[in-house]
């Protein structure tokens, strides 16, 4: 598992940077008919959104 630290200010543009990514992600997924880059969408939505959860909660 790879590390890093961030400042409380990079944190805070990290989440604002995924908060704003992730619908627009979620809107290119369900509008896709391809079946192998949804699955790849949905992976990208999951991953994002963990890290998007774990950042909120070290930053609240």
């Amino acid at each position: 598992m790879a590390t890093f630290e961030l400042s409380e200010r990079e944190a805070a543009t990290l989440v604002r940077v995924l908060e704003s990514y992730i619908p627009d992600l979620t809107t290119e997924r369900v509008a896709t008919d391809h079946r192998q880059w949804h699955a790849e969408l949905k992976e990208q939505e999951a991953v994002l959104g963990d890290i998007l959860k774990r950042l909120k909660a070290v930053t609240s």
